[in-house]
């Protein structure tokens, strides 16, 4: 098993949490900020070198005003459809 960190379903996490955070309009500094953490995790976690649990997922689609259900919902298929590829 490829380690997470480096995997294709990594990337679509990581490239989702971008697009979201771009979409509400925040630089990384502001949503680390709203996390109440250092910049530096927001950016590591957007080029994949960090790894992020479902509570911090929770807590990322939150902080960028977005339904964590749906989210984690999207999500879900989108590594669906990449894991059948």
């Amino acid at each position: 098993m490829q380690k997470a960190v480096h995997s294709a379903l990594s990337k679509i996490f990581c490239d989702h949490v971008r697009a979201l955070r771009e979409r509400a309009g925040m630089t990384q500094r502001d949503l680390a900020t709203a996390l109440g953490r250092e910049h530096g995790m927001v950016a590591r976690i957007e080029l994949g070198e960090r790894r992020v649990d479902l509570v911090e997922a929770y807590e990322l689609f939150r902080a960028l005003k977005a339904d964590p259900a749906k989210e984690t919902a999207l999500l879900m298929k989108r590594f669906a459809e990449a894991d059948a590829k």
